[in-house]
């Protein structure tokens, strides 16, 4: 294989991941996505500028990335300065757009012969753009592109990677597949949303249980995953586990 092609599935992108949210946090998206080996990146934020050095262990140069959403209106839009619902309508590939610089396509589009793998970065965007997890926990349904997208990388045998909320959709669309969204039990107060866990299992599926840094592998699915903003960790530690998470799916691929 000479060049790994990874289609990096993303659905709309705010900073930040709050509770009243409606798409997937920049630095998770950015540590799926970004393709250099070591990369300096500025946030601006108010006042207050946010550094950080990505280490090599994401996408590699050689790797060619391209990044696609699903082209509807998403399920609602959220005043992040006030924490509340806003009263508009807004389109989830539209406003990928503004993470990727316009450099984005319609995930219909996506053939999963043209590519070697593919990422599903997390966020509340997951839970609410691309299924409806947010509304309808596990008797959640799959959005259609995202199905298929699913099961045709699935069907050729080729790795799907998975962080944050993002496993559920695994979880749905293959029972018996192994995931992990962190623990299974509130530890320390850093696994808020550990019952997720137990949703998964009622699915079906096999919860593995993982700390922040680390990912799963389920082998037999070619399903790499890692808990990300899952767990109230230092961004460093969430960072390690999504770059784990994205080195595996390079050594299936």
């Amino acid at each position: 294989m000479s060049q790994l092609d990874t289609a990096c599935g993303i659905q709309k992108a705010i900073q930040g991941k709050f509770k009243l949210s409606s798409g997937s946090p920049v630095p998770e998206s950015m540590l799926n996505y970004h393709s250099t080996p070591t990369k300096h990146i500025s946030y601006f934020s108010g006042l207050r500028w946010l550094h950080w050095n990505l280490p090599g262990v994401l996408l590699s140069l050689e790797n060619k990335v391209k990044i696609f959403a699903p082209n509807i209106e998403q399920r609602d839009v959220v005043n992040h300065l006030k924490g509340s619902p806003a009263e508009e309508k807004r389109n989830v590939l539209v406003e990928s757009a503004r993470l990727a610089r316009g450099n984005i396509q319609d995930l219909a589009e996506l053939k999963a012969s043209e590519f070697d793998a593919v990422i599903f970065p997390g966020g509340f965007g997951v839970a609410k753009n691309l299924c409806s997890w947010a509304v309808d926990g596990k008797d959640c349904t799959v959005n259609e592109h995202v199905n298929s997208t699913l099961q045709a990388f699935h069907s050729a045998k080729k790795p799907i990677g998975l962080c944050c909320i993002s496993p559920v959709l695994a979880a749905k669309v293959f029972p018996g597949c192994e995931v992990t969204v962190g623990q299974d039990k509130n530890v320390d107060g850093r696994f808020p949303d550990a019952e997720t866990a137990s949703a998964i299992a009622e699915l079906g599926c096999k919860h593995v249980c993982k700390n922040v840094n680390e990912s799963h592998v389920d082998k037999a699915n070619k399903i790499v995953t890692t808990c990300a903003f899952m767990c109230k960790a230092p961004l460093h530690e969430i960072f390690d586990g999504i770059g784990t998470m994205v080195q595996e799916v390079l050594k299936l691929a």
